[in-house]
């Protein structure tokens, strides 16, 4: 069942998302104050501990695999992602969080904060060069 789960979630879901950020920036806002998963329909089809187990595997993953790309790569695929959509919810400089899954991997999760903060600083820092010229 939790194998299921995870194939489920990577092909049903992960898949719809074009680029590596969308699916972590995807993934962590799903993520919980404790560290837990929130996605009902996921929860009703396969339970809650099956979901929990597919989704962390999914955002270890990805996270792993994201932590691995260069920071101009990671900041291309966020304006590609933003000119594509208009406007993501999940990748708009307000609400635009990358964590780790919660398991002590205090190293990912300080790469990972540090990613979201370069990408956030250099969107800002592209912003008001537009706004000056």
């Amino acid at each position: 069942m939790i194998l299921k789960a995870a194939e489920d979630f990577k092909k049903r879901t992960l898949s719809a998302l074009p680029t590596l950020l969308e699916k972590v920036a995807y993934i962590c806002s799903l993520q919980t104050g404790s560290g837990g998963y929130l996605h009902w329909g996921f929860s009703r089809a396969y339970g809650n501990r099956p979901t929990q187990e597919a989704i962390y595997a999914a955002h270890m993953e990805t996270s792993l695999a994201l932590s691995h790309v260069p920071v101009r790569e990671i900041y291309q695929e966020y304006k590609e992602a933003l000119a594509r959509s208009g406007s993501q919810e999940n990748l708009s400089p307000d609400s635009f969080v990358l964590k780790a899954p919660v398991n002590g991997d205090a190293i990912l999760s300080a790469h990972l904060r540090l990613l979201q903060d370069s990408i956030v600083a250099l969107a800002q820092q592209e912003r008001m060069t537009h706004r000056v010229s």
